[in-house]
Formats: C-alpha cells, structure tokens, sequence
C-alpha cells in the first residue's frame, strides 16, 4: 500500500513528537548560564541512555554511528567518560544555530581541535551526542612542542641506545637544533606533519650552514622521526628521505707545526707564570690533548697525587675517562691555581665553560704570532706530535679519550704522521 504526501508528513512528525518526549523525560535540558569559555547558548552534554534512532543531514543514522564506535588511546571506550578510569578524549556542546539546525561541537582535549556535526532538531542532536563521542577518534600525534619535551626526557633517562642516556650538552644541541628546525611548521600536530611541510622547514634552517652542521641536523632530525613513529604520532617514518645533504666532511682541525707549537708554549708558560689561568688551560690543551669541555670542568680534586695527576672522571664517551699523567712544566702551574680552594671548587673558575677556553687559546695564538686554531687544534697537534715521537698509536688514542686508534689516526695525527713513525721504528729495527 502506497502512502500519500500528507500521511508520511504526519507520520514522520508523530515519530519526532515522541522522541522529543522520550528524550524530555530522560535529561531534563539545563538551564542557566553556559559553561566558562563557550559561546552563549552551548549546553554541556551529559550521557544519555536513549536507544531511539535519529537522522542526521547527511543521512547517517545513530545506530550507523553507535557501530563506528571508537576506542580510547588505551583501549577503552571513548564515550566522554562512560568508562571507568578513562578521561574522555573529547567534550561536546549543543548549541542551536542561525538558520534553525543544531550543532554538536566535539572539543578534543588534548589537541584543542574542534570538529561540528549539523541536525535538523534538537532531539536529533541530543540523542546522536553519545554516539558521536563514542565513534572520535583522536588525530594522530601531538603538538611538536610536547613531542620534543618528550624526547628531551627520553634522551635524558633512556637516551636512542638503551641505557645510555645523553650528556646534558648533547641534549640540548640537539632539541636546539630540532627546534629550529621545525620552527617554521608552527606548533602543528605532529601527525599532521608532510614531507613538503618538512622540505620548506629543512630549506629554511640549512641556508648558509656548513655540510657538517647539516649532516648532524639531518641525521638528528631523521632519528627524531623514527621515534615519533614509535610513539605512535605519526603515520610513516619517511618525512626526511628525500632530503639530502650535498658535500663531504671535513676531518680534523687546523693545527700547528712543530715549531709553531714550541712558540706557543713558550708564550703560554710565560703569562701563566704571571698568574694568567686561561694560559693555562691552553697549555694544558697543547701538552694534555684535552677537550675543551674536560679542561673547564676539572675542579680541584682532580688535581691528584701531589699534583701529577690530572684526573678526567666524566667525558664525551666512555673511553673518555682516564688519568692523565701531568707534565713537570705544568704541574707547578696546575697546584697554583688549586691554591686557596676547595677541594669541590672548579680549577679554572665557577664562570668557565669550553667557549671560555676557546677564547683563551685564540688568544695565545694571536700573542704567539701564530696561525689561530681552536682548542681542538692544539688536540690534534698533541696527538700528531706523539705519534710522530713514535709513541704507540693505541697509548696516543687512550690519551685522548679516543674508543679506537682509527678515530685518532683520522682526524687528530693524520696518515703522514704514523707512516713517519713506522718507518722510523723499522729503521731504528735494522740499525
């Protein structure tokens, strides 16, 4: 039998009369004024218990909506706090707009986004609300701002090898340079992160940096990455693989010659005898092959064994700390300093740091007349002059704090300076 217009006018209006009646008597609508920090006329949503099925303008039913059901992040219903134990992952507010419909807005409480769902009544909305808190699903990731204070802890406690956490300077270089890095993105999710969104970011930070800043960024950048995918807050690891860095790595530092190394001593242990404390720190680069860093946190305990001893207890790596045997020359300089402090004092001064001793050693090669290098030169210029006396590679790597004598060889002494010192063992061999 074929209905006409007017009966299934009637009909469907009689169906809407008693869902507004059910819904009338199973939550009251509240009155009074609208929650903090909502525009006039929004109603806080409260669970209901209604199982009628309403039509929204797009046609989808709530009992479509309630088989979409979503789950929490932790695997509970996301009902708005239906289930025990579980904060609800959005909030929702009613409000009626010009036109006449209402609308449901969704509230996520974590990332503050706002989705809007339109019904022709009241009724329709107020019984889908449940339901529409139940199918939310939270967008993928979290702010990057959050995402790097939780890497920053990560490094910290746990570090990207297990159970060796990152020294404090290395974190904060790197939540450095990822923070500039991502600087131009804004403080987007961080699922909502594109490989052009990354490009635009990695062209704005790498103009004018050298290949090796570059390099470290990239790689920083590329492990950050593969640790939001296993947080689960972004969808695929391949935002960086399309980048790349053109250019090679320089190895090593400019040093010094021989000779240039016997002026700048001379230089250094005259104004330290005058009471300079950054010469001697300098010296103690040239003669020790000390990092920046190791120097300006010596404090005076490390001073050991009547002062020939030079303790480093916390370094770069593990291989970093040792004991280092301290030349007579400087010795006397070394038990100057530590005169009058305690035994928990720093060295070279509580307002030292490695850019401190930068400056200083610059400092003497501009007093010496010889070329400026920075501290890692003079490192580099200890370990040469050693291989080149023919001193064990093994014995100069373990000096300075080096895991590998490859790593010396590489960057510090150079290739020319242990083919020197092998031929001249197999020549004192054969004398």
């Amino acid at each position: 039998m074929k209905l006409d217009d007017a009966v299934l006018r009637a009909l469907v209006a009689r169906i809407r009369s008693v869902i507004r009646e059910e819904v009338a008597a199973a939550m009251p609508p509240r009155e009074g004024s609208s929650p903090r920090g909502e525009p006039a006329g929004v109603v806080p949503v409260t669970r209901v218990t209604d199982d009628g099925v309403a039509r929204t303008q797009s046609g989808a039913s709530t009992s479509e909506l309630d088989a979409n059901a979503a789950v929490s992040e932790k695997g509970i219903g996301a009902d708005g706090g239906a289930s025990t134990g579980e904060a609800p992952m959005c909030k929702a507010y009613l409000c009626r707009d010009r036109g006449g419909s209402w609308r449901v807005r969704l509230v996520d409480t974590e990332t503050k986004k706002k989705q809007s769902h339109l019904f022709a009544t009241e009724a329709e909305a107020r019984i889908a609300m449940p339901l529409l808190l139940r199918r939310y699903r939270r967008p993928v990731g979290v702010r990057v701002s959050k995402a790097l204070e939780a890497y920053r802890e990560h490094l910290a406690t746990r570090g990207n090898r297990p159970g060796r956490p990152n020294r404090p300077r290395t974190i904060e270089v790197t939540l450095d340079r990822l923070t500039k890095l991502f600087e131009p993105a804004g403080d987007c999710l961080t699922g909502e992160l594109t490989q052009k969104m990354v490009r635009e970011c990695w062209d704005r930070c790498a103009a004018g940096k050298a290949t090796d800043t570059c390099l470290n960024t990239l790689g920083q950048a590329r492990t950050f990455v593969r640790w939001l995918l296993k947080q689960n807050w972004i969808k695929s690891s391949v935002l960086f693989d399309e980048i790349e860095v053109l250019g090679r790595r320089k190895k090593g530092k400019p040093q010094l010659t021989e000779d240039e190394s016997r002026a700048f001593l001379g230089c250094a242990i005259e104004r330290a005898r005058r009471g300079d404390p950054g010469a001697v720190a300098a010296i103690v680069a040239l003669l020790l092959g000390l990092r920046a860093t190791e120097i300006a946190e010596r404090v005076v305990r490390d001073l050991d064994a009547g002062g020939t001893k030079l303790l480093i207890t916390r370094s770069k790596t593990a291989a970093g700390v040792r004991t280092m045997k301290v030349p007579a020359v400087l010795q006397p300089l070394l038990k100057q300093l530590a005169t009058g402090k305690q035994s928990t004092d720093r060295l070279f001064g509580d307002d030292v740091d490695r850019f401190w001793v930068r400056r200083n050693v610059r400092r003497l090669c501009t007093s010496a007349g010889v070329p400026v290098v920075p501290p890692h030169g003079l490192r580099g210029t200890h370990g040469r002059l050693a291989v080149e006396a023919g001193i064990s590679g093994d014995v100069v790597a373990a000096s300075l704090g080096h895991e590998s004598f490859e790593v010396t060889e590489n960057h510090y002494a150079g290739k020319d300076a242990v083919a020197s010192a092998r031929a001249d063992r197999v020549a004192a061999a054969l004398d």
